[in-house]
């Protein structure tokens, strides 16, 4: 079990030094619909938001 932990923090350690938070505000509605969605499609919607953002990136860099 402590081993888990310290893990754990090791990861949240990592993460909050080299990660950001992106805050997205919705629709309960359309989140719901997107969640579902996601869920019929086997996947998250996390997975697909970051896929969309790498797509946009190659799609529009110089």
């Amino acid at each position: 079990m402590e081993k888990e932990k310290a893990k754990s923090s090791a990861q949240q350690k990592y993460i909050r030094n080299n990660y950001v938070r992106f805050s997205l505000d919705l629709k309960p509605d359309v989140l719901e619909k997107f969640k579902e969605l996601c869920k019929l499609n086997e996947t998250t919607p996390t997975t697909e938001i970051k896929k969309f953002i790498n797509e946009y990136i190659q799609e529009n860099s110089l």
